[in-house]
């Protein structure tokens, strides 16, 4: 009667322990927020979410490729707007002045100075660079001014380019001479002939010629690079978008491989309120065993 006794309460000892790590079990994949704890508990979802993760990686790292390229194509457009106001308003301005015939010799030295000023400021923005340092059209070439102090393109021959999405490559910065062309060096030589003393009447007004031309030419090779920087941009949105789309997908995938949807988390909670009676019933029954007098005889 003593081994019959001593078994029932071994038994009863065993359901109570079995209880209470199938308890302690629910509870972690509760405080978790998913069923799958560990790679033994399903291999097969294990693997997909790995894989699924491992995907969500790699959308999230283009998105923020993409948040770096928007940024550095608005900076760009924005000194592009710059250059495009000193183009069309100020050197416009003066070099139809400059070929006028009502000013005087000291007033066209005056505009050559207030030109000389307009393209230093124009060679400033043409070695720009980044928050970074990098000059931005200088193309590969990054750790060089795109320009000499004379206004000659030094840069790289080839664009910047990133991928941007998986398989979407995208020109991420413009060539130097590709927009600004020879304007530095033509608007030096009519600066040159303006402030020349005596001037001389016939090679300054080739010099005018020749920056006039070159400074409509630049109005043209800018609004085209604008043009493209906005065609990027408008690319990044929708690549964003859809972006975002399989982003969610993807997150939805990974929680239903590691059990984290909210059917499960509810599945998970009745799980939680079974084991907690199942382990209530075997406490009580263990402690009845410890109570029996012909046990403890």
């Amino acid at each position: 009667m003593r081994l019959s006794t001593l078994y029932m309460y071994q038994k009863s000892a065993e359901s109570m322990t079995k209880r209470m790590s199938q308890s302690n079990d629910v509870y972690l994949r509760m405080s978790a927020g998913k069923t799958l704890l560990k790679a033994s508990d399903d291999p097969a979802a294990a693997t997909d979410a790995v894989k699924h993760q491992d995907a969500l990686a790699k959308l999230e790292l283009y998105s923020n490729v993409r948040s770096r390229v928007r940024g550095g194509l608005e900076f760009q457009d924005n000194i592009l707007n710059g250059v495009g106001n000193l183009l069309t308003t100020s050197l416009k301005e003066k070099i139809v002045a400059a070929n006028s015939d009502t000013y005087s010799p000291e007033d066209r030295r005056a505009l050559g100075e207030e030109i000389r000023g307009i393209t230093a400021n124009l060679l400033d923005l043409a070695n720009t660079r980044d928050s970074n340092g990098r000059y931005i059209f200088a193309g590969f070439n990054t750790d060089t001014p795109a320009f000499d102090a004379d206004g000659y393109y030094q840069g790289g021959n080839e664009a910047r380019r990133q991928t941007v999405a998986e398989g979407t490559e995208m020109q991420v910065s413009h060539l130097g001479d590709e927009i600004f062309g020879a304007i530095v060096p033509v608007l030096n030589a009519a600066v040159n002939e303006l402030t020349r003393d005596p001037i001389n009447e016939t090679t300054l007004k080739l010099a005018l010629s020749f920056a006039s031309i070159e400074i409509d030419a630049g109005i043209d090779r800018l609004g085209k690079a604008q043009a493209e920087l906005g065609t990027n941009m408008q690319q990044l949105d929708a690549l964003d978008l859809s972006g975002d789309v399989l982003i969610n997908d993807t997150i939805v995938k990974v929680q239903n491989a590691i059990g984290a949807d909210t059917s499960m988390l509810i599945t998970l909670a009745s799980e939680s309120q079974m084991s907690e009676l199942a382990f209530n019933a075997s406490m009580y029954v263990y402690q009845r065993m410890q109570a029996m007098s012909l046990f403890n005889q």
